[in-house]
C-alpha cells in the first residue's frame, strides 16, 4: 500500500516538489525519495488507523487543507510544514511515535535523522493532498468515503478486495496483517502498536 501512495505523490507533487523539499532540508533529490519511500509506510499507517479508528471523514478533515496548501504555497513551505505537524500529530497521536518512525527510517537509509524530521510533516502534507486530489477525480477513488474511501480502495487492492470501499473497521487490522507479513518490517508494527496505546 505504501509504494501506491508513494505512487500517488509522486504524480500528484512531481520533481519540483521533491527538489524544494530537497532543497529545504539540505538532501539530493535522489536521497529525498529514499527518505520518502522509508517514511511512508508509517504515514500511510497512521492514515489507515484513523480511519479504522474514527472514521473516513476525520481523516477527510484533517487532510482537506492538504491539496490546497501544495497548490499554493508549495510542498516545501512554510504552510506545508505547519500543516503537516498538525496531521501529524491527529495520525501518530505524539513525538514518541514520531520520533520512532524517523529512528526506524534513519536506520533504513543512513539518512540523518534530523534531516528526517525535518522532511515528514512535508511528506505528510503531500501525502494528504494526494490522496485528496486523487479522492475528488472520477473514477479514481470510490463513490463514498471520499479520501478515507480511497485509503480503503488501495487497501483493497493490495490486499485483493480484503479492504472495504468506505475505508472501514477492517483498514487497520489489514494493514497490521500487511506489515506483520513482512512487507514493512517489525518496527512499523511496534509503531502501529504505539498509535493505539
Amino acid at each position: 500500500m505504501s509504494q501506491q501512495l508513494l505512487d500517488l505523490v509522486n504524480r500528484f507533487g512531481g520533481e519540483q516538489a521533491v527538489e524544494a523539499m530537497a532543497a529545504r532540508v539540505g538532501l539530493s533529490p535522489e536521497q529525498t525519495q529514499s527518505a520518502m519511500a522509508a517514511l511512508m509506510p508509517a504515514v500511510a499507517g497512521g492514515m489507515a488507523n484513523q480511519v479504522a479508528t474514527q472514521g473516513p471523514a476525520s481523516l477527510d478533515a484533517a487532510a482537506a487543507p492538504a491539496t490546497s496548501v501544495v497548490a499554493g504555497e508549495g510542498a516545501a513551505s512554510d504552510a506545508a510544514v505547519a500543516h503537516g505537524g498538525g496531521l501529524l500529530g491527529s495520525l501518530f497521536g505524539g513525538h514518541e511515535v514520531t520520533s520512532a518512525v524517523t529512528d526506524h527510517a534513519a536506520a533504513a537509509t543512513g539518512l540523518d535523522v534530523s534531516k528526517l524530521e525535518a522532511l515528514l510533516p512535508m511528506v505528510a502534507t503531500l501525502a494528504a493532498g494526494a490522496l485528496s486530489h486523487a479522492g475528488g477525480t472520477p473514477g479514481a477513488a470510490p463513490a463514498e468515503g471520499g479520501m478515507g474511501g480511497m485509503l480503503g480502495g488501495l487497501l483493497g487492492q493490495v490486499t485483493g478486495g480484503a479492504g472495504a470501499p468506505g475505508g472501514g473497521g477492517g483498514a487497520a487490522s489489514v494493514l497490521t496483517s500487511m506489515l506483520g507479513s513482512g512487507g514493512a518490517g517489525n518496527a512499523l508494527t511496534s509503531i502501529l502498536g504505539m498509535m493505539r496505546r
